[in-house]
């Protein structure tokens, strides 16, 4: 029976408090690539407790809402992640209360035994003064749901990457254990550490997190176009379009038009695009 779009619009996703230290900061710079250079003072600004740089992406991971969609009834080993935004207001402060408010933004159906993409939309602010730190649009295939009707705004669509040839590129190895490490963030999905989950859900192997593709996107983006230090980034966003396993050779491109930036991200060996539409801006 398929899910009622009614009920998942109005569904109350809970409100997180939390507090990020610097050693959250730093586990999170870690699994997105930060510190895998050691002797380079760009990286160790960002996973080093004195002057510490927070990563542009860490409100990725700060008090997510988690599993609430499995509790409102979505198919849960059938959800992947399939596009995501992020706006950085200012960088997520260290030591200071923060909070979390997630809302349903969009349904789309695409029909009985075709799945749905379901988005929402989250605000991190400062517990005491409301201060923004970043707001987030999710968007996420729902492959076991449909059928159930469509409802609300979804967001407009992302721009396609220039048709020109890239400006720069960088290949990037993920580590064997990356998604292990990840996890240890907050997204505890079965789906990215145990195989015989992954094998259930139709997949040969446990699969990277989107998100910490994500995160390589903007460590990426940051080293391709910063110069003694990573460029900072005010707003980044992608499609997600294959997966990505521990252990692939990611190549990202990049192209830049002035302060606005685009990318995309495939896997050679593979000749599997998996992070595409990327659209990013200079801080």
């Amino acid at each position: 029976m398929p899910i009622a779009v009614r009920s998942l619009m109005a569904y109350p996703i809970p409100d997180l408090r939390r507090t990020v230290g610097a050693r959250d900061a730093i586990l999170y710079a870690l699994s997105t690539g930060y510190g895998s250079n050691p002797l380079d003072a760009a990286h160790l600004r960002r996973v080093q407790e004195r002057d510490l740089i927070v990563t542009p992406t860490l409100p990725n991971v700060v008090a997510d809402a988690g599993a609430w969609m499995e509790d409102a009834g979505v198919d849960w080993q059938q959800l992947v992640h399939a596009e995501h935004r992020l706006t950085i207001h200012r960088p997520v402060p260290v030591d200071v209360p923060l909070l979390s408010r997630s809302r349903m933004r969009s349904v789309v159906d695409r029909g009985p035994g075709k799945g749905m993409f379901a988005t929402f939309d989250r605000t991190i602010v400062a517990a005491g003064d409301e201060t923004l730190v970043a707001t987030m649009s999710q968007t996420n295939a729902c492959r076991g749901d449909g059928g159930c009707g469509s409802a609300g705004t979804p967001p407009e669509p992302l721009r396609p990457v220039p048709s020109r040839s890239c400006d720069a590129t960088l290949a990037l190895t993920i580590p064997e254990d990356a998604a292990l490490l990840y996890r240890l963030n907050g997204d505890l999905n079965l789906l990215h550490a145990d195989p015989a989950y992954a094998a259930k859900a139709g997949f040969p192997r446990p699969i990277l997190h989107g998100l910490c593709t994500f995160g390589y996107a903007g460590y990426a983006i940051g080293r391709l176009l910063g110069a003694q230090d990573f460029a900072d980034i005010g707003f980044i966003a992608a499609r997600f379009t294959a997966v990505v396993f521990p252990g692939d050779t990611l190549e990202f491109s990049v192209w830049r038009d002035g302060q606005d930036v685009y990318f995309r991200a495939c896997v050679p060996s593979r000749e599997t695009i998996v992070l595409d539409y990327g659209n990013a801006r200079l801080a």
